[in-house]
């Protein structure tokens, strides 16, 4: 192939944004960043929104800057977090800002829900482990505070499919996004009638659905001609941003291989043909979501690099800032000092919101009996072999629940970059780990696109990616 395609990925977290681009010369994917933007939520009068206009605005300004930038783009997808959501009115126009998942609206409504629909029942039919922020609560929770919306709304769209709807004046669901919120039948590609008629939720919110990867439009055109972009085609891709990771995996011949995504929070788990929904997976934590392709993905949620990165900010308010690769080294020379770290549990809620991480550090170790770290690399190590642990008892419960023996971990995300988090979870999970891509959502959002547009094969995306990146892999024993 001698013309270089040029795509886009919009990748989307919860606190900022990236336009990404992807450039694919037959052989290869190549990544780098185009912008970048925040994303802050807005609180109005005791509710919290996602700034859904702003978002849109940075994504234009992104689009543009490739174009001019870089020339000819074919195409562009959005992966987004999960559950949240806008409301279409039968216009096509959006009726308010998206609520942010942390909004308190579902508090008051969580008991009525779960009278009707118990937390263990919701995972036998869905494969979700029950969870306020859930698709499912907010959405009871808004139909119960505001009945209106029966009459007023005609649609609903999560955040990718919205931004997609803006992009092309398509509406469409991508099955992976929508695997994420409590609505889904387990495994299956539509709504569970049960979850929906036992909590009288209006069938006809939910748009139609498609696998990802699809094709369902192009740039509009007051867009080609606002942004100077042409007519990009709009792929609903795999457009929850951890589909988009996992789909950026480059498996090779290993027999069973789990997979960690790592940043801020991580996501560890392992892909299944069909869901797990024993008591015990429900009891471990663990929930089912849809993989590009079919299958699925038995993952559970735990804490990732947060910690560090708030007690971070916490030195460099204090006029003791810690770089990334000065985290690292302090952390290295206390452990071949042989200094012990203690063990913190990452998910205890004393880590959960931003403050004073030090303190709660040794008012946990006290707690628990445990001699809490002095010096700046002695709490980075804890940090890190405290994860590095978490990893390895989810990876245990992993084993316990498919019966496999996993030879290999797949570390992908920014998180990789921290080498010695690579090693600890190594040893700790007795495992080799195989680190790449850094950039696994753009990665895997780029390939999915590839597939779409039938330039590379669903089945080699795998390979494509890692022949595109470098992979590091780390051993138990040194």
């Amino acid at each position: 192939m001698d013309e270089v395609i040029k795509l886009l990925a919009v990748d989307l977290g919860a606190s900022s944004g990236r336009v990404m681009l992807g450039l694919y010369d037959g052989k290869r994917i190549e990544v780098e960043e185009v912008h970048r933007f925040a994303n802050q939520p807005v609180e109005l009068h005791g509710h919290l929104y996602w700034d859904v206009l702003q978002l849109f605005h940075e994504i234009k300004r992104g689009i543009r800057k490739a174009a001019r930038e870089h020339g000819t783009l074919t195409s562009v997808s959005v992966d987004t977090w999960g559950v949240d959501y806008g409301f279409l009115d039968r216009k096509g126009q959006l009726l308010y800002a998206p609520h942010h998942y942390r909004d308190q609206r579902t508090a008051a409504c969580a008991p009525i829900l779960e009278e009707l629909l118990p937390p263990d029942e919701q995972f036998r039919l869905t494969g979700n482990q029950s969870a306020r922020i859930n698709t499912v609560y907010q959405l009871f929770a808004d139909l119960e505070e505001s009945p209106w919306l029966r009459e007023t709304a005609d649609m609903m769209l999560l955040m990718p499919d919205l931004f997609h709807y803006l992009l092309s004046g398509t509406a469409a669901g991508e099955q992976t996004i929508w695997s994420t919120g409590g609505l889904l039948a387990a495994g299956l590609s539509a709504p569970s009638a049960k979850v929906m008629n036992r909590l009288r939720l209006p069938l006809n919110l939910v748009p139609k659905l498609v696998p990802a990867g699809t094709v369902i439009g192009q740039l509009l055109p007051s867009l080609q001609e606002e942004l100077s972009a042409g007519p990009l085609q709009v792929i609903a891709g795999a457009s929850h941003d951890t589909a988009s990771a996992v789909a950026s995996i480059p498996y090779g011949p290993e027999a069973a291989a789990a997979f960690i995504s790592c940043g801020t929070w991580s996501l560890a788990g392992m892909e299944t043909e069909q869901p797990v929904l024993t008591d015990q997976a429900r009891e471990y934590g663990f929930t089912n979501e849809g993989c590009f392709g079919g299958g699925n993905r038995l993952l559970k949620n735990i804490t990732g690099l947060w910690i560090l990165q708030e007690m971070q900010r916490g030195w460099a308010q204090a006029g003791e800032p810690v770089s990334h690769q000065e985290a690292v080294r302090l952390a290295a020379e206390v452990r071949n000092e042989g200094y012990t770290a203690a063990v913190i549990d990452p998910d205890d809620v004393l880590f959960s919101t931003p403050g004073d991480m030090p303190g709660r550090i040794v008012a946990y170790c006290d707690r628990t009996g445990q001699q809490p770290p002095v010096s700046k690399g002695e709490v980075i190590l804890t940090i890190l072999q405290s994860l590095a642990s978490a990893y390895a008892d989810t990876i245990s419960e992993l084993e316990t629940l498919t019966g496999q023996n996993l030879r290999a971990i797949h570390m992908v995300g920014g998180g990789i970059r921290n080498e010695l988090l690579c090693q600890l979870t190594a040893e700790a999970t007795g495992k080799e780990i195989i680190a790449g891509p850094a950039e696994a959502s753009a990665t895997g959002n780029i390939a999915v696109q590839l597939a779409a547009l039938g330039i590379a094969e669903a089945a080699a995306l795998r390979e494509l990616v890692a022949q595109s990146c470098t992979l590091v892999r780390y051993y138990p024993s040194k």
